[in-house]
């Protein structure tokens, strides 16, 4: 019986080289207890594998809270034409280029003191990644191209800004993913800040001591221009008192005065444009020390704020740094003087507004998720191991009687 069960396995090869799927049934028939047994095998190490190695995937979306960096005041108190929301793209793009790299990350992470946390070493190493951390954090615009072509209306270059960031992160818990969407607002924001800060803070002194310089030469110019009206001054005096009949004269009337026609008039009107001269000139010393003296404080400020730029890696130290550098700035000044009581009004003003924009306003809108599902779902591991398990199987069962019934052949 089992020399009839050989030679029956024998001819099922050896009838034809062409494919026969009686044959073909018949021989996963005989081994399948060999393909259940692999199959099973596969699956379970297969739909294991994908449980162990499935992560949980946090989203978030985290909104710019105005136009960054936040819109200028002029000196006038009038303000520039408002800005849109969000950052100019050329800006992102600059911001990004520290944002995106591991050194500007282990910076952030050491200031704050987290560097043994198990969510920042995991991102640690996905920043050191070939791929970085770009694809985590990706800019969104208002408008698309699509959307552009839907509304069939050119975007303006304020449409281009980028107004948010959406930030997705895989870990291998929910609350690790979710941790670390967090984490990665943090240090976006804080980047940000630190970008825009100590660009402001390298250069604020030199303007502040180029605007010190000018208002000195505007101080020494009007001080000529005293003394040369003085000068005038003393000579209409001589010429008034040498023709005393003069001033009583009805003096020409004239459209405008200027150095050309100033002369018509009579030596007594042109002493009191004089005077009037020389107190227009004293008025512009006046504002011009004014301003210079509210520079010099602005210059002590600034030189402090620096000096926090350089001793810190954090952008958000650095902001809430500054109000107390305001207070060591003027505590030992007269907060009754209006000259300085307007300089510490304005670094007021700044201060707040800006931890407002940074620090309040931007902030997530959406998320940072608390996933429930692994990005592998487990009917699918699962489909995908049996169909896996099946195959390999099946070609096992068919490589092994290929081998039986060819053995011979190739060994000899």
């Amino acid at each position: 019986m089992e020399k009839h069960d050989e030679l029956n396995e024998s001819e099922v090869y050896v009838e034809d080289d062409d494919f026969n799927l009686t044959n073909f049934l018949t021989i996963l028939w005989q081994s399948r207890g060999v393909i259940l047994a692999g199959t099973a095998l596969v699956a379970i190490l297969g739909t294991s594998s994908a449980l162990f190695l499935g992560k949980y995937q946090s989203e978030g979306f985290l909104q710019f809270g105005g136009a960054i960096p936040e819109k200028k005041i002029e000196k006038d108190g009038k303000e520039v034409k408002e800005q849109a929301p969000g950052i100019a793209l050329a800006d992102y793009k600059r911001f990004s280029s520290p944002l995106n790299t591991s050194e500007r990350f282990n910076e952030f992470i050491r200031q704050n003191n987290i560097e043994n946390d198990p969510t920042v070493i995991a991102l640690s190493q996905t920043f050191a990644a070939r791929g970085g951390i770009a694809k985590v954090i990706e800019p969104i615009f208002p408008f698309t191209k699509l959307d552009a072509k839907e509304l069939m209306s050119s975007t303006k270059d304020a449409d281009n800004n980028v107004i948010a960031v959406s930030i997705n992160y895989a870990a291998k818990t929910p609350e690790s993913a979710q941790q670390a969407v967090s984490l990665l607002g943090r240090y976006t924001v804080d980047t940000i800040v630190y970008m825009i800060y100590t660009d402001i803070l390298r250069f604020k002194n030199s303007e502040i001591s180029a605007a010190i310089t000018k208002l000195d030469n505007k101080i020494i110019e009007n001080k000529e221009k005293i003394d040369s009206y003085q000068r005038k001054g003393v000579r209409l005096k001589q010429i008034v008192t040498r023709y005393p009949d003069a001033a009583s004269q009805a003096s020409r009337q004239l459209v405008s005065i200027t150095e050309d026609t100033a002369r018509y008039l009579s030596p007594l009107s042109q002493l009191m444009t004089s005077e009037v001269e020389i107190t227009e000139a004293n008025e512009a010393i006046y504002k011009a020390k004014r301003e210079q003296k509210q520079y010099m404080i602005l210059a002590e400020y600034y030189d402090r704020a620096k000096a926090l730029a350089e001793s810190t890696k954090s952008g958000e130290a650095i902001l809430r740094g500054l109000e107390p550098i305001k207070k060591t700035v003027f505590s030992g000044k007269d907060m009754e003087d209006e000259t300085i009581k307007e300089v510490y009004n304005k670094i007021s003003v700044d201060n707040s507004s800006a931890i407002s924009l940074y620090l309040e306003k931007t902030r997530f809108i959406a998320g940072p998720s608390l996933p429930k599902n692994r990005t592998t779902r487990t009917s699918v591991a699962l489909l995908g191991s049996l169909l896996a398990g099946l195959s390999i199987s099946i070609l096992f069962v068919l490589g092994r009687r290929w081998w039986q019934n060819n053995r011979q052949q190739l060994q000899g």
